[in-house]
């Protein structure tokens, strides 16, 4: 046999291993995703979730060589999707309207493949979670332009929900329509709110369109759909779901604004090394008495990310303070500094510990 049949028969015999080896990894997946459907079957309250589906298609992008990475983004989108098949979809409730930033920040966090819907208010997505009718909620915590979200501190002070996960989503407004290149437009469909935050841009770029205002996203992008010369204001989200497309993005008047959200649960989520704890209290009235409060946590190296004092709605004390420390509730550190607190304090409530994300 020549040099180059040798050649042939290694190369066909690698590329036969490759594709054994491929099909054991795809339903190696399967079964691993059949379990986690087992098992959030048998603890239907626990905080079970695989990484996201934007995470795994980074990191497999960065450990291929030699595939090219458009290529393996398109394949591993499809084993995702197929993926997504195999399991029931979580159920999940979310404050605001369908194509909103809570719309938008459960999808980030728990993939299209999960059930979805809008409650309203966050009393009703926190009544659905407690009642069993959704598995988790999602609610505004903090605005980088407000800070706390004082509703939201007030309720999860009262309630047994735990923050389980935070999502940083930006408010990010984008004009979509039918066509890339829709010609002049002459039309703009938008909510009150997008309107409002991207009235400046919309003077400037556009000050011949007609600007109508639409009960909300996702009606709009039905609208812009319909129309000739026309166009929807909205928000990543609906640009999904609409399956239109991006004329201008990015096109708030206040660039960088972003709301974090929370999603509470009846379980913390396990420690995973770099995680945050939120804690509600209420302090007595006395001289040297928010010194004493942190003290147990720099006592024991615990770092303070973030303090913030809010009114105490319906309370018998005027402010919660909502402090934010690094750390796992379960860590021994910061049970002692937990229990020490109590000692010292009017009221205190763990609302969570939760894996961090970085909000860029």
């Amino acid at each position: 046999m020549s040099d180059a049949k040798r050649e042939f028969e290694r190369i066909r015999e690698a590329v036969a291993a490759a594709d054994e080896s491929l099909v054991a990894a795809l339903d190696a997946r399967a079964r691993a995703v059949r379990e986690m459907v087992e098992l959030q079957n048998a603890q239907p309250d626990a905080y079970f979730t695989l990484p996201r589906d934007v995470d795994v298609l980074a990191q497999l992008v960065e450990r291929a060589k030699d595939f090219p990475a458009g290529g393996v983004r398109a394949v591993t989108t499809e084993v995702l999707s197929t993926c997504r098949e195999l399991s029931s979809p979580v159920s999940v409730a979310y404050v605001g309207q369908e194509g909103g930033f809570g719309h938008l920040a459960a999808r980030k966090h728990f993939g299209t493949a999960a059930n979805l819907r809008s409650a309203g208010t966050a009393e009703a997505v926190l009544s659905d979670v407690e009642r069993g009718h959704a598995s988790f909620g999602l609610l505004p915590f903090e605005t980088s332009y407000d800070g706390a979200v004082t509703g939201t501190l007030n309720l999860l002070a009262r309630s047994e929900m735990k923050i389980c996960a935070e999502i940083p989503v930006p408010r990010a407004f984008h004009l979509i329509a039918s066509s890339e290149a829709p010609g002049p437009i002459e039309r703009i469909y938008a909510s009150s709110s997008a309107i409002t935050a991207c009235e400046a841009f919309l003077r400037e770029h556009y000050p011949d369109a007609t600007v109508i205002d639409e009960r909300n996203g996702i009606v709009a992008a039905e609208q812009a759909r319909n129309g000739e010369h026309t166009a929807a204001l909205t928000t990543e989200v609906v640009a999904q779901l609409s399956g239109l497309h991006f004329v201008r993005r990015n096109i708030e008047d206040v660039a960088d604004l972003q709301t974090r959200y929370v999603a509470v649960g009846n379980d913390y989520p396990p420690r995973t090394g770099n995680d945050r704890t939120a804690v509600a209290l209420a302090l007595h009235d006395m001289p040297g008495v928010l010194v004493e409060c942190l003290r147990p946590f720099a006592e024991r190296n615990i770092n303070l990310f973030r303090l913030e004092t809010r009114p105490a709605r319906g309370w018998e004390f005027r402010y919660l303070i909502l402090i934010e420390v690094d750390g796992h509730i379960t860590d021994r550190p910061m049970l002692a500094a937990i229990d020490t607190l109590r000692e010292s304090s009017r009221y205190v409530k763990v609302l969570g510990s939760y894996p961090c994300v970085d909000a860029g």
